[in-house]
């Protein structure tokens, strides 16, 4: 059993939801955590020198990242964005509309991206691979659009990672292995590196990042699938103990005592 809505691990479900605002506001909230600033700047500082750069922004959601692109590339550059869902694509373009940025939106599907071989300087995506269903021809697919010599530069999280402190060490263990079990490719941060150096890509550098979670973020991230999880018995606790397993970490988070983290890997290499 499964939900769209409230589930993190359905973005390539996006347009299945009955409202993809749950998700635009996910996204959102995301952002403004400083350690997505800080992923942000490392993909960037991966892919090197942007101006007149092609770029090429995949999983682009609602388009702030790929704003932020097209501002360093300058007027002789150009970036594209390209999302699975048609919901997140409008999005993206109201946002960039009356801007005078080289920008473009897309719907597309990075297994089967219709976009010629060797057609973008630079190539990131952030948080993708995770959620793609074929993850060996997604990732083909960023290697194969990127120019030779061109920089490509990929952010995946490692569900099993993810950390809380919380005094039911057994139960909490038990809901970290449910929540990164939900995601389709869990590993796929710890893969990164194997992944990309398979298919040629040279010079790679691995970098990990540890975002910490406020309160109020890890909630939305963990309770809709848990929830749901736990209704279709892929959680092994009844709902009272999921209810008893959130207490005291609410209890944490009003004393400004909750700690929540998540590890995730940058990774950049040139074609």
């Amino acid at each position: 059993m499964s939900t769209v809505a409230g589930n993190v691990a359905e973005f390539t479900a996006v347009d299945e939801a009955p409202d993809a605002a749950w998700f635009i506001d996910f996204m959102d909230a995301a952002n403004s955590l400083p350690a997505y600033g800080e992923i942000r700047a490392r993909l960037a500082g991966e892919l090197g020198e942007l101006t007149g750069r092609a770029v090429l922004d995949v999983g682009c959601g609602t388009g702030d990242d790929t704003r932020e692109l097209a501002s360093l590339v300058g007027d002789g550059g150009r970036v594209v964005g390209v999302d699975l869902s048609v919901a997140m694509v409008a999005e993206a373009r109201r946002r960039a509309a009356g801007t005078r940025l080289p920008i473009e939106f897309r719907v597309g599907d990075l297994a089967r991206l219709e976009l010629p071989d060797g057609s973008f300087d630079r190539v990131r995506a952030k948080l993708v691979l995770m959620h793609c269903a074929d993850i060996e021809a997604a990732a083909a697919a960023l290697v194969r659009v990127t120019r030779p010599g061109g920089r490509l530069a990929v952010f995946d999280y490692d569900f099993d990672t993810a950390t809380v402190d919380h005094p039911d060490v057994d139960a909490t263990r038990e809901v970290v292995r449910c929540a990164s079990d939900g995601h389709p490719n869990n590993w796929s941060g710890r893969q990164l590196a194997r992944r990309f150096r398979d298919l040629g890509l040279r010079d790679v550098r691995v970098t990990p990042l540890t975002a910490l979670l406020p309160f109020e973020f890890f909630h939305r991230s963990l309770s809709g699938r848990l929830a749901s999880a736990q209704a279709g018995g892929d959680l092994r606790m009844s709902a009272g103990e999921l209810r008893a397993w959130w207490r005291p970490l609410a209890r944490a988070a009003d004393e400004n005592r909750f700690f929540g983290s998540l590890t995730g890997f940058v990774l950049g290499g040139t074609r």
